[in-house]
C-alpha cells in the first residue's frame, strides 16, 4: 500500500496480534471470498499473513477505525475491546465479537456512543442473530436519542441491552458458503 493511502492512519498504530479482520468479517470480492466468522486460511495464529505481501486488494485496503481514529486509545483495538469498530458512508459501525451485552453497554462503549449520538454522528451495530445466518444491522441514533440527553448511563444500558435483545431475535438471511 502506498504512503498515500494509509496517509489516514494513526502513525505508529499496529494490528500487532489482533486478526480479527480475519475471522469475522465476511469478504465478497472479485479476488477474494471468506465466510463471516470464519478464520482466513491464510491467517497467523498469533496475528499475521500467510500471504501479507501478496495479500488481495480487499485487505490491503480495508482498516478498522481504530487504526484511523486517534481519539481511540489502545484498548480499542478491537482483540482487547472485545468490539470490532467499522466505517462506512453511514457513519460508525459497532460489531461485538464477544458477549454483546457485556462489550456493548460497558462505560467505554457508551461513552462514544452516546457522543456520537450526541453529536449527530450516525452510530449502529451488527448483532450476530443465530450461528449461519447474517448478522442484524442497526441504526442507533433514534432509538438512543432520548436515553442518551437523560445522561443516565444505567438508562443506556437498559435501553442497549433492549436493542440487543431485539436484533438477537430477528430473522436474517442464510450465510451463502463462498469459496475462498
Amino acid at each position: 500500500m502506498s504512503e498515500n493511502n494509509e496517509s489516514h492512519l494513526v502513525a505508529g498504530r499496529e494490528c500487532g496480534e489482533c486478526t480479527v479482520c480475519c475471522v469475522n468479517l465476511l469478504i465478497s470480492d472479485k479476488d477474494f471470498n471468506k465466510p463471516a466468522d470464519v478464520a482466513c486460511t491464510h491467517r497467523v495464529e498469533k496475528g499475521g499473513c500467510k500471504i501479507y505481501n501478496d495479500r488481495p486488494s480487499v485487505c490491503r485496503d480495508w482498516h478498522c477505525a481504530w487504526r484511523f481514529m486517534p481519539q481511540l486509545d489502545d484498548e480499542w483495538r478491537p482483540d482487547r475491546s472485545g468490539i470490532l469498530l467499522r466505517s462506512d458512508e453511514n457513519g460508525i459501525i459497532f460489531q461485538p465479537i464477544r458477549d454483546a451485552k457485556k462489550v456493548l453497554t460497558s462505560a467505554r462503549a457508551i461513552e462514544l456512543i452516546g457522543g456520537g449520538v450526541s453529536q449527530g454522528i450516525p452510530m449502529s451495530m451488527s448483532i450476530p442473530t443465530k450461528k449461519g445466518f447474517l448478522s442484524h444491522g442497526m441504526s442507533l441514533n433514534e432509538p438512543l436519542q432520548k436515553v442518551v440527553e437523560s445522561r443516565s448511563l444505567a438508562a443506556i444500558q437498559n435501553k442497549m441491552i433492549d436493542l440487543i435483545k431485539f436484533s438477537k431475535k430477528q430473522k436474517t438471511d442464510a450465510i451463502i458458503a463462498t469459496d475462498g
